[in-house]
């Protein structure tokens, strides 16, 4: 089993929306600006209307605004006027920003506060799937020394609707599946989620979002909903609605339910896992697994990883 390390920090979560590269944005879509509250506990989010259509033009209106001084008491510009945004490239839809090297001067909290924002940024135009941070041109690191690497909307994780700014790092050992689908896939996914999310539903969300890996397909359907996940006296139990039961993806019966009990299992520490169709464990999927059981991992199941 993995070890996995955490730490709390400050940031917000960022919203994928991919696209082509100098894709036209549709009029009625709404873009957001990012600002740091007084306090500088928080981000603010303003309404925002791009004044070109085109991304690269998108970009460069953004890289702009990221620096705009603000008049407003209540809120601050996302970076500090001590940073600049020397330049950017964009290739293969991966933006990569370079900052001076007052960036690695920043306090843990108004960093993340600013990488939080940025990403968010520019990570809503379409066309950019994902954001790089260079520091005078070299790959820049959080305040522990680990890589930034390139982050996406999947890199941040939160509970809709809750303003709680502390969050945790993970790295997550998740089971998916190979082509055929009759067998379990590990995949390592590094994620950011809110610290009023419990690890064992971001483990759930993370299974139902799918896998980031070339070679490794999806266990359970996109449109499952999660109606509640909890651990009890070292027992995970999950509650999914019906769309669990009625999934079509050709995958062997055994590969849902060991992909939702091995990722548990790693994360969690659990020793079993019950899973229950909107509140029901009297319920039997594809018409062969009982779901009335508590569930052990099993690892036979999963493939070698290639040499």
């Amino acid at each position: 089993m993995k070890k996995q390390w955490k730490y709390f920090i400050i940031i917000g979560m960022a919203f994928l929306l991919s696209g082509c590269e100098n894709k036209t944005v549709e009029k009625s879509s709404e873009y957001h600006k990012y600002y740091v509250n007084a306090e500088e506990t928080g981000i603010v989010t303003k309404n925002y209307v791009p004044e070109e259509r085109k991304t690269e033009s998108m970009i460069q209106e953004m890289a702009e605004l990221v620096q705009e001084e603000v008049t407003d008491e209540t809120y601050k510009s996302i970076l500090p006027k001590s940073v600049k945004l020397k330049d950017y490239t964009f290739e293969n839809t991966i933006l990569t920003v370079n900052f001076s090297k007052e960036y690695s001067e920043l306090s843990n909290t108004r960093e993340i506060l600013a990488r939080a924002g940025i990403v968010k940024s520019f990570i809503q135009i379409p066309g950019v799937t994902g954001v790089q941070f260079l520091i005078e041109g070299e790959p820049a690191a959080d305040n522990s020394g680990n890589p930034l690497g390139t982050m996406d909307g999947d890199t941040f994780v939160e509970n809709e609707g809750k303003n709680i700014n502390s969050y945790l790092f993970t790295t997550l050992d998740l089971y998916f599946t190979n082509e055929t689908g009759d067998r379990l896939k590990k995949e390592q996914v590094k994620v950011y989620y809110s610290s009023n999310v419990p690890l064992e539903k971001v483990v759930v969300q993370q299974l139902i979002k799918g896998p980031r890996q070339d070679g490794t397909y999806p266990t359970l359907s996109p449109d499952t909903k999660i109606l509640g996940v909890s651990i009890s006296e070292g027992i995970g139990y999950v509650n999914l609605d019906k769309t669990f039961l009625d999934q079509t993806l050709t995958v062997q019966e055994s590969i849902p339910i060991y992909s939702i009990v091995n990722s548990l299992v790693d994360a969690c520490h659990v020793t079993k896992v019950q899973i229950s169709v909107n509140g029901e464990t009297k319920k039997t999927f594809r018409e062969s697994v009982d779901l009335d059981q508590f569930f052990s991992s099993d690892y036979s199941l999963v493939e070698e990883a290639s040499p």
